[in-house]
C-alpha cells in the first residue's frame, strides 16, 4: 500500500489562526493563537475545528470533532489521537494543531459549514486521499 503524504499549501501563523478563527462567529468559545505539539492535550473544549501543519508548518488538514460521550481532555486532542493511531503517515507527519474551541451548542450544521470553509481558506480538500493499494502485475 501506498501511504498518503501529507503536504500543505500554506503556513499557519497568529494572524491566519486569528481569521480562521473569526468566521467561528457567535459560537467561538475563545481564541488559542499558539500550535499544541501533536499528542499534547488541547486543553477543554467539547465541540471544536482543528487545523494541522506537518513538519513544515504548512497546513495539511482540518477537521472537526464530534464528540458522542463526555471528554477526559479536549475533543480535539482526542480526534488527533485516534488519526496518529490508525495511519502511520499521519503520525510521522503532522507536527502540530490549532484549535478553533466551539460553544457546545453550536449545531451540527455550522460545524459542518464551518469545516468546509476553513478547508476552502487554506487550500485544502475535504475528501483526503484514501491508501491505495498497490496493483499487481
Amino acid at each position: 500500500m501506498i501511504d498518503t503524504v501529507w503536504t500543505g499549501l500554506v503556513a499557519i501563523t497568529d494572524t491566519r489562526y486569528a481569521m480562521l478563527a473569526q468566521l467561528a462567529g457567535q459560537w467561538l468559545v475563545e481564541e488559542r493563537p499558539a500550535p499544541v505539539p501533536i499528542g499534547e492535550n488541547s486543553g477543554y473544549e467539547d465541540k471544536a475545528m482543528y487545523v494541522v501543519a506537518n513538519r513544515e508548518g504548512l497546513a495539511c488538514y482540518c477537521g472537526r470533532t464530534a464528540p458522542r460521550r463526555m471528554l477526559t481532555r479536549g475533543a480535539a486532542a482526542t480526534r488527533l489521537h485516534q488519526h496518529v493511531s490508525r495511519t502511520r503517515s499521519k503520525k510521522d507527519e503532522w507536527a502540530e494543531y490549532w484549535v478553533i474551541p466551539l460553544s457546545s451548542a453550536t449545531p451540527d450544521h455550522v460545524v459542518s459549514d464551518l469545516e468546509r470553509t476553513v478547508a476552502a481558506r487554506l487550500g485544502i480538500p475535504l475528501v483526503h486521499r484514501a491508501r491505495i493499494p498497490r496493483r499487481r502485475t
